[in-house]
């Protein structure tokens, strides 16, 4: 499909005075980010550890702190009870290590995706309590598992919820929550992750006095679990700007000396090599979380968290290894399912959202495939697993649409439902899936979901002059980019084609040299669209594409081409 293209609105002459410090690129890339004062373009340039809000605005946080305290004073066993995605295997993994550090006996469950599915259940945790657990943590889970807290209340336990998903009806009415969405709760930052509450816990854990006065106490050292927490907060697709933003930048550079063996190991298997360049979001994104994610999608979670939590090295190379393989697996399934997953879309051309479903489409690969189709249609998409009597699945949203707006009336369809507004989980009874998929195309006209081609929008529009490595230096500036705070894509138009060059295994990448004006710039297209296929030398087209500073072969501009038109 071709795709639209659209320039955001010019920096307005009252917010350029405000921002004469900055040049015209960085006042125009502020200005598209919501930033229109000096004071808030400091802030969010800078982005300074010590920005992060206290961990005690949560109106539970004193209380479950306590209670944490109070079951390390007297040596009670501590569960840290996960969901099986890289937030939650992050988020326990933060949690375990602060415990273990502060000498609790803490131990994890994760429930298998394919016996006991999504969140908290009733089972395991009669199960865990059994085994002698009297406090029990949730990190990115519970917050609607009503019935759980209320057995923890029957059976004597503790439970604490940490948590980010948003609230459907009362919540869970358990010993402490902590959770951002709460609406009760006056904590000013609401984008927190799993991984990120999880944090905040650990935050005030050995901000205690009781951590202080211990002689092994060293200050500062919750910040080397920051990479753990950049890896899960990029995976959760939350937005990097405010809190987010901090806990991924000092991530990012916690990585590069990281002192967990297992995630050292885990980089190593998936080739990133801090030694040739820095990690960024998108190793965080596209090389660590996958992998973290395969173990939960097709095996056991549990694989991703005793890696992360190793601290041999001969086992943890083994266990990256072993992770690097299932990852490998998944890669090859997700491509299947997706293949037979858009031949049926395409029975459904004019429907505003897609309800796709199958007999043996895995359950830990179906969120893939309704994340691809969602971004490939513009529409959001629900993929199922049909099973015997229930089919399980995800559904991933396109732009602004709010899948748990959609899936609310349907409610009394579902088994059972929750997420966020991007993505959510549901099991629906068989009998139910013709009604559902009524529900969801009346919700979907509802929000006014219309056809649409896909937008790639553009920060502004470039001249010669500013194809040059001080523009890429100002962009760096507002790295680590992601949702919230894209890397820009800028409109130049009117290059000459110089030469053109298939590369890649396949011949699928594009490389490209340009001309603007006196300048003779390289580009490189990966996985080379239409467009490209019909470019010839002395072609003169408009490029949507980033601006790259290459090192390797000398420090030079390069231009990532997202889109082409030929004039």
């Amino acid at each position: 499909m071709e795709k639209e293209w659209k320039i955001w609105e010019r920096v307005p002459e009252e917010t350029s005075r405000e921002l004469k410090d900055f040049s015209p690129l960085a006042r125009q890339m502020l200005f598209r980010r919501g930033i229109t004062t000096q004071a808030e373009a400091g802030g969010f340039l800078k982005a300074e550890y010590g920005g992060l809000h206290s961990p005690f605005l949560f109106q539970d946080m004193a209380k479950a702190s306590e209670r944490v305290w109070r079951a390390l004073e007297n040596r009670e066993k501590i569960t840290v009870y996960a969901d099986y995605d890289a937030d939650a295997v992050t988020a326990a993994a933060v949690l375990l290590r602060c415990l273990r550090y502060l000498g609790a006996e803490a131990e994890s469950y994760i429930p298998d995706r394919f016996t006991e599915g999504y969140g908290v259940n009733l089972q395991a945790i009669e199960s865990i309590i059994g085994g002698g657990s009297k406090l029990i943590i949730t990190v990115d889970c519970g917050t609607n598992s009503v019935d759980v807290a209320e057995l923890c209340l029957r059976l004597g336990a503790d439970l604490i919820i940490t948590d980010h998903h948003e609230i459907i009806g009362g919540g869970a009415s358990c010993f402490g929550a902590v959770n951002p969405k709460n609406p009760n709760d006056q904590y000013p930052y609401r984008e927190l992750t799993g991984v990120g509450v999880a944090f905040k816990l650990a935050q005030a854990l050995l901000g205690d006095e009781k951590a202080k006065s211990r002689e092994s106490y060293v200050a500062g050292w919750e910040k080397w679990l920051l990479d753990l927490v950049a890896i899960g907060t990029v995976a959760d697709c939350h937005a990097l700007v405010g809190e987010n933003r901090i806990l991924v930048k000092y991530g990012l550079k916690v990585l590069e000396k990281s002192r967990w063996m297992g995630l050292k190991a885990l980089c190593a298997a998936a080739g990133a090599d801090f030694g040739r360049a820095a990690p960024d979001t998108y190793t965080l994104g596209f090389m660590l979380a996958p992998r973290l994610n395969a173990a939960g999608r097709l095996e056991h979670a549990g694989v991703a968290l005793n890696l992360l939590l190793e601290d041999d090295a001969v086992s943890a190379q083994e266990k990256a290894a072993a992770l690097n393989a299932i990852n490998e697996r998944r890669q090859n399934l997700t491509q299947s399912v997706l293949s037979e997953a858009r031949e049926q879309a395409l029975g459904y051309p004019d429907r505003p959202v897609l309800l796709l479903y199958k007999e043996g489409w895995p359950k830990g690969v179906v969120g893939l495939v309704a994340g691809r189709l969602a971004e490939e249609t513009g529409k959001p998409v629900v993929v199922l697993e049909k099973g015997e009597t229930d089919s399980t699945g995800s559904a991933r949203t396109h732009g602004e649409f709010n899948l748990i707006e959609m899936l609310k009336p349907a409610a009394h369809l579902l088994s059972k439902f929750g997420g966020h507004s991007q993505a959510a989980g549901l099991t629906v009874p068989n009998q139910n899936l013709e009604a559902f998929y009524k529900v969801l195309i009346s919700e979907a006209e509802k929000q006014e979901l219309g056809e649409s081609r896909p937008v790639v929008w553009l920060e502004a529009e470039l001249g010669e002059s500013d194809l040059s490595l001080e523009s890429t230096d100002e962009i760096a500036k507002f790295e680590p980019f992601g949702i919230g705070n894209p890397r820009p894509k800028f409109l130049i138009p009117n290059l000459k084609v110089q030469s053109i060059k298939l590369v890649g295994s396949l011949g699928q990448h594009a490389q490209i040299r340009l001309r603007a004006g006196s300048k003779e710039v390289p580009g490189i297209a990966f996985n080379a669209f239409e467009s490209i296929k019909k470019l010839k030398t002395g072609d003169v087209v408009d490029v949507a594409a980033e601006l790259m500073r290459e090192e390797w072969n000398g420090h030079r501009l390069k231009l990532k081409i997202s889109d082409l038109k030929i004039k």
